[in-house]
């Protein structure tokens, strides 16, 4: 199965001197609909993230590599402005599920966004994909709500206690029994887990609110137990394919599809 999977290193954008020229001229390499969607926010990091999000979906329709899809495509925002230089934006039209998921009109590919601290996430596949990205901390000033929509908007913070009141708000019993025995590592697992839950809400479009309650532990020990570690990895569970990763360090991300 076609599977390709982008991210974007959006710290340019911020930059004091230059960050607000490079977005100015950013806007121009993407297409309508977006520029709409980012106008329409705030500006600071949640704007950045929208507009590095467009320039993702410009690079992966323009993709000619079906073939090495099982590698990261890996950018900071000069590298794709670079790449997106001579081209002219292509003119992406999307249509929208009866939950609000987006869809691409007139291409035969599924795609999934995802933005969280200083990365952006995309992911282009055949079949129908979930996919999200997580910051497991956050500095106070980080913790802005602009924007909208799923791990856009995620400001759990610092604190184990903030934690533990969302897991027992929201997580099933066996995750939460597994919180409580991650011990130096329960943050990791929690932000591991709502990837998870993210990404799965996605694929099915329900959003993160309708699988909240959702166990998503491994069902297997072995595959727990990698879980637990933080190790990323592959596994197939009651007919969803999932890939973890965890190189980023103090990010989790998180992709799943039917298979």
């Amino acid at each position: 199965m076609y599977l390709a999977k982008y991210l974007l290193d959006i710290t340019e954008f911020t930059d004091a001197e230059n960050g607000e020229a490079l977005l100015a001229r950013a806007f121009l390499h993407i297409d309508e609909e977006r520029r709409r969607k980012a106008h329409g926010i705030r500006p600071g990091k949640a704007r950045a993230a929208s507009v590095g999000a467009g320039l993702l979906l410009q690079a992966a329709v323009r993709d000619g590599d079906r073939e090495a899809c099982s590698q990261w495509r890996r950018y900071s925002v000069n590298e794709l402005m670079d790449f997106l230089q001579e081209k002219p934006p292509l003119e992406l039209a999307y249509v929208y599920g009866r939950e609000g998921k987006p869809y691409f009109r007139d291409l035969p590919f599924y795609f999934n966004l995802s933005h969280s601290g200083d990365y952006v996430l995309c992911v282009v596949s055949e079949a129908e994909i979930g996919a999200d990205i997580q910051q497991h901390r956050r500095r106070e000033k980080e913790k802005d709500r602009e924007g909208s929509g799923g791990s856009e908007r995620n400001a759990f913070g610092d604190s184990s206690a903030v934690l533990g009141r969302l897991a027992s708000r929201f997580f099933s019993e066996r995750e939460c029994a597994a919180l409580n025995r991650a011990g130096a590592e329960r943050e990791q697992l929690f932000f591991r887990l709502w990837a998870r839950k993210e990404a799965y809400g996605k694929l099915t479009g329900k959003g993160v609110t309708g699988v909240l309650g959702m166990d998503m532990l491994p069902e297997t020990g072995q595959e727990e137990d990698k879980l637990l570690s933080g190790e990323g990895g592959f596994s197939r569970e009651k007919g969803i394919f999932w890939e973890e990763y965890g190189s980023i360090e103090g990010y989790s991300i998180a992709l799943c599809h039917y298979g």
